[in-house]
């Protein structure tokens, strides 16, 4: 349900028609949601799982790294806010995977992996701390596109849902147990588009098409009819 929702609002033209296709869907899935916002939230709930018993550690943010990281995702919320209050939901929505794919970028700038962990603990904690925050401000974004996932991603950090912040504040302190590390979302095998294509049907764009080609089928034949003479018996 939640792969429909955001499939259908991320492609929602504000002004006019769109077109439905299997194709676009499986790709919604696999290259947004699945590679942005489960893989951030995947990536940080299974490495304090790993590193840190699932237990969110000791750490601050008060060093000029976390700051700007800060103030960017806080110059975003305020545009989603925005966004959402002029009714601009497609909007909303790619702000807030845009947010996400800050997320992915502090995990790579900061080179979260096992040498960090190893050789500078205080780092690594600081920003699992913060990302597992930004997680949670990220549950209070997608609420009003994809609840269900909303809720997942509550059960992950073993936290209440949360209200939409006009200011991002970290929420989630040392010493909280999280939850289980599962996957958000599940990967579509891109065979799966005519398999859903055969059985659901519903590629207005492959109908068109479909269309296109009989129409100018027809057309040929009327020419070529018309070109043949026919003899005198």
């Amino acid at each position: 349900m939640a792969v429909w929702r955001y499939y259908l609002i991320s492609s929602r033209p504000e002004t006019n028609d769109s077109i439905f296709t299997w194709k676009e869907f499986v790709a919604k899935n696999n290259n947004e949601l699945l590679a942005n916002l489960g893989n951030f939230v995947n990536r940080v709930i299974k490495f304090a799982a790993s590193k840190y018993n699932s237990t969110v550690p000791e750490f601050s943010y008060d060093k000029k790294e976390e700051k700007e990281f800060m103030e960017k995702i806080n110059g975003l919320l305020t545009n989603y806010i925005e966004a959402l209050e002029n009714v601009k939901l497609r909007a909303g929505l790619d702000i807030a995977m845009e947010v996400s794919r800050l997320g992915n970028g502090y995990l790579q700038e900061s080179k979260l992996d096992n040498s960090l962990f190893q050789n500078d603990n205080e780092k690594c904690s600081t920003v699992i701390g913060v990302a597992i925050n930004l997680i949670y401000l990220l549950s209070a974004l997608f609420f009003p596109y994809m609840p269900s996932t909303t809720e997942s991603i509550c059960r992950r950090l073993n936290a209440p849902l949360r209200y939409i912040p006009d200011t991002w504040t970290i929420d989630i302190l040392p010493g909280h147990k999280l939850g289980k590390a599962e996957y958000l979302f599940k990967r579509i095998d891109e065979k799966k588009e005519q398999e859903y294509f055969n059985k659901y049907g519903g590629d207005k764009a492959r109908a068109t098409e479909s269309k296109k080609k009989t129409k100018k089928m027809k057309s040929v034949k009327t020419k070529v009819e018309a070109q043949v003479e026919v003899p005198n018996i």
